[in-house]
Parts: structure tokens; sequence; C-alpha cells
């Protein structure tokens, strides 16, 4: 494949008589393509038709992707269509400087005939996953109230979105990203969390599937001022993205008093532990013992949680990838799973739900569940 691509760039090079002299690429057809590349390379420097050659090969192998060589030429002639010799040269700049290719546009040094040697490795599921946000150079953070009644509303949404350098959103699905949150009282951090984002929705406030933040997370002995600062990162893959907000008001009247430091983090821990105990027993099938864990009004009775047609029942087997537990907010406290299911047909599905338990009778309780994402997977 790399001598056809050297006789076709070579061919390309070699001709510079044109009937149509052009200024940029012209990647509508491979005819006008090759046209354009003839026109722009006539008026360049023997030097300068070299580094468009060498640059062109560069693009082809780390911008263009598959085994079918038709396919990759295709997506070539879309990628340069309207660049002009500039902007080609800093195209392949960009992708020598990325892979450590000591060559540049203006360098009388060649480019290494390794490099297009090596074989280019197929990237694995999670490396095209993160491709989706390659472009991505930093966090936007937006907020609005929960409710635009400043008497009724006890908090607000944050909604963090991905942008370039140029501030533009950044489009990715499908690829869970770690997401720390801290929020800041008059320089000093008063709370931390993590959440596990996937999708640009959850920052486009119009679609409503932002963060969801209470006033009563906050200890009101910890704040000085009636309004946070919150700063948010996610490292990923090597590439590392920060954002910050300040400035949001808040409610200091509708936040809360602080638990001793002990009985927090036994509670957080008794309800942790009864939803990963909830998750498994549903997956073995003991469903009195599951039923014993919650007081859930829409699980009104054991035949009805258990029901084979709309119940746990239909349930084969469970699998818990992940639990972690919130603060404690007004009697109550939410802990976050993520596991998975597999039916009686054997389908495979991922959820993430909220569990709200509520303290009854010295054990923290199911109470509800808030199902925040269900998708189609393999057993992990």
């Amino acid at each position: 494949m790399k001598k056809k691509i050297l006789i076709i760039l070579t061919f390309v090079f070699l001709c510079n008589a044109c009937d149509k002299q052009y200024k940029v690429i012209d990647g509508t057809t491979k005819e006008t393509f090759n046209k354009s590349i003839k026109s722009i390379s006539s008026k360049l420097t023997i030097l300068q038709r070299d580094k468009m050659q060498e640059a062109i090969k560069l693009i082809y192998k780390f911008k263009t992707e598959g085994q079918d060589e038709n396919n990759r030429w295709e997506q070539l002639y879309k990628l340069l269509d309207g660049k002009n010799t500039e902007q080609i040269f800093d195209i392949a700049e960009d992708i020598a400087k990325k892979n450590k290719i000591p060559w540049s546009s203006t360098s009388m040094n060649s480019v290494d005939p390794s490099v297009f040697d090596k074989d280019i490795k197929p990237l694995t599921v999670a490396e095209q996953k993160l491709k989706q946000i390659e472009e991505a150079t930093r966090i936007n953070i937006r907020f609005t109230p929960i409710d635009k009644d400043a008497a009724v509303n006890d908090g607000f949404y944050l909604y963090p979105e991905l942008v370039d350098d140029t501030g533009l959103a950044v489009s990715y699905k499908d690829l869970p990203l770690n997401l720390s949150i801290s929020f800041i009282n008059n320089g000093v951090i008063v709370y931390m969390i993590q959440r596990e984002i996937n999708s640009s929705e959850i920052g486009n406030p119009t679609l409503k599937k932002g963060i969801k933040i209470l006033y009563s997370m906050f200890e009101n002995k910890k704040l000085t001022t009636s309004n946070i600062d919150v700063e948010a990162k996610i490292n990923v893959a090597n590439k590392y993205l920060y954002g910050k907000l300040s400035g949001i008001p808040i409610d200091l009247n509708k936040t809360r008093d602080a638990l001793s430091p002990i009985e927090n983090e036994i509670n957080k821990q008794v309800a942790l532990d009864n939803v990963k105990k909830f998750i498994q027993l549903i997956g073995s099938k003991q469903f009195s013992q599951a039923y014993s864990l919650t007081q859930n009004p829409k699980w009104s009775s054991l035949e009805n949680f258990s029901s084979t047609s709309n119940g746990f029942g239909t349930i084969a087997e469970t699998n818990l990838l992940n639990a972690e537990s919130e603060e404690i907010i007004k009697d109550q406290l939410t802990v976050i799973a993520q596991y998975q299911i597999k039916d009686l047909n054997g389908k495979i599905k991922t959820l993430t739900q909220n569990f709200i338990l509520k303290k009854i009778k010295d054990n923290w309780l199911i109470t509800n569940t808030e199902t925040k994402e269900i998708k189609e997977d393999t057993w992990k």
C-alpha cells in the first residue's frame, strides 16, 4: 500500500500543467483533488513540493482510518477540502508534534521512511470513544436554579460542558468520564463530590439532565458568605480538563447542621452496604431478604416485588460495578450505583440508578429509586 500511495502522490506532483488554477484543495472528487494539488504545487518551490508530498502522506497515515484504501482516500479528500498550503502544513506539523516525528514544513530533513513502514494498529473500542473528545481543552460550567421561585427553590443544577479552544461544545456519548467537583466558599473547599458522566447531553441546560445540587448538602458552619464557587476536573487518558464557575448564590437558611464525623460515616457505610446487598440478593433470587431492605410504596408486596412479569423476578443475574454514597440530607441519603442485569432471556443491560434511603428504626431502607441511564451492554 505504501508504494501505491507514493506512486499516486508522485504522479500528482510531477504534473504542473493544469487547465484551472486553484488556490485551495478541491476535495469534491478524486479528479478535482488531483487537479487542485497539481495546480497548487506548480506555484511552490522544489523544497515546498517535497514538503507538501510528505505532509499529505503524514495526514493520510495519521488522520484516516480503516483497511479499505479507497475509503481512506475519500476521507483525505474531505479532510483537505478547502485547505490551502499553509493549512496543510499546519495539520502535518501538528501530527508530527503529537507523534514525536522530527519533521517541519521548513526543515531540509525529510520524514524518516520508517514512519510509513510501521503498521497502523487498529484503535480499540475505548480509544475510538476517546477520539470523541480529542478536541476538548476545558470544561465550561453553567447553572440554573431548581425552581424559579426563590421562596421554594432548594438548590441548583450544574451543567458541565466540554469545549474546544474556540469555546465550541464537543459532542460525545457512551464515554464514561469521572468528574470531580469542588465547592468553594470564601477560598475554602467546603464540599467535594464525584460523578460519572458519559454524554454531552449533561452539559445542555435545555435537556435538563444536569447534576442536582441541594443547599442542604452544605454545612452552615463552614459557610461565611451566601455564594459558592465551583471547580470541576476530568482526568482521562493523559488528558486533563478543568473548569470554574464563580458566584453561585445559595440560601444559607436551607443549609444543614453538621453531624459528628463518626456518626456520619457509620450512617453512610450502612446505607451503602444495604444497597450493595440489595443488588446481590436480587441477582441470587433471594427476594424476601432483598424486600426486607426496602420500604418503597411502589413495591407494595413481596409478590409484586418478585413478579416474573414486571418485577425483579424477571432478572436472572446481577453484577455490581460501582456504588458510592452521598452526604446525608434531611435524614435522607442517596447511593449512586451502577450495575448490570441479565434477564431470563440472557439480554444484558447496564443501569445507573440513584437509590434513595431513609433511616427507619435504626436501619437505612430503600424508599425509592431513580434510574438515570439504561444501556445495552456485554457482561463485565
